[in-house]
């Protein structure tokens, strides 16, 4: 819960019913933004809490999370999934509402956010949901996935498991041509475990990362490693890259404690 502006997301598709009673909880009479990733079922109900928050005077906004350059081609990224890029848009709508920032306002920035955010990831192994009781999908020992979803949605490659170095840059060229980087752009960079990847290996990938960036031409003006969009145990990484002028980077830059995360 922010001043004025309520920004919040769930991790689980919640009902539409439960969407509606944490909408109403936060709501301060300033509007809710819903920031969450682009699912089909959490696009239905969201969309449908915001209804029944209509109904009953509360007006919902909201921007999705649609990152991950792996699940659909340029052009198309109204149908790419959300994952861990969606960080830097609750970090930048967070820093804006606190700011006191209008709904419409804070809804403009993160839509800005998000048309600068691109991420790609790759999977070392698979994933165990409790619910199933064994893995969702196959790794072989000494092999990787490009592109898989952090729900174990399918990627657009296996082959035999590269260096890091490799990982990165493959990773990065996807990244680097969907979002058009160019010499002289700055961005943020976000280098995510899926849950088993150790922070030794993330900082491994990080310095060819920054150092094929700045190869572009392009300046990393803040980076995050670590925990930040898991799936379990599963093994692999990926990374989010947003380009930022100074208004973004502002906002990404402003002090913030949550239990989630704090930044000095």
């Amino acid at each position: 819960m922010l001043d004025g502006v309520a920004v919040g997301d769930v991790f689980q598709s919640p009902t539409a019913e439960q969407m509606l009673a944490v909408t109403k909880q936060v709501n301060s009479g300033a509007g809710v933004l819903y920031i969450y990733g682009n699912y089909g079922g959490d696009v239905f109900n969201f969309d449908f809490a915001a209804e029944l928050a209509a109904a009953e005077g509360i007006r919902v906004e909201t921007v999705l999370g649609a990152d991950d350059v792996a699940s659909a081609p340029k052009g198309e990224e109204g149908r790419r999934r959300g994952i861990a890029g969606i960080f830097f848009l609750y970090k930048v709508a967070g820093a804006a509402a606190a700011k006191g920032l209008s709904l419409d306002e804070v809804v403009a920035v993160t839509k800005k956010a998000a048309a600068h955010t691109r991420t790609m990831g790759l999977a070392l192994s698979p994933v165990t949901l409790p619910a199933v009781g064994h893995p969702t999908f196959e790794v072989k020992p000494g092999e990787m996935e490009i592109g898989m979803g952090i729900h174990g949605e399918p990627g657009i490659r296996k082959s035999k498991l590269e260096t890091a170095d490799q990982i990165t840059e493959e990773l990065l060229t996807a990244i680097k041509n969907d979002l058009d980087l160019k010499s002289g752009d700055k961005v943020c960079v976000l280098m995510n475990s899926l849950g088993a990847t150790p922070p030794e290996e993330l900082y491994i990938m990080f310095r060819h990362a920054k150092k094929t960036l700045k190869s572009y031409g392009v300046d990393v003006a803040r980076a995050y490693v670590g925990e930040f969009a898991t799936s379990l145990e599963m093994a692999g990484a990926s990374i989010s890259v947003i380009r930022v002028d100074d208004e973004l980077l502002n906002y990404i830059n402003t002090p913030v404690h949550t239990p989630f995360f704090t930044q000095a």
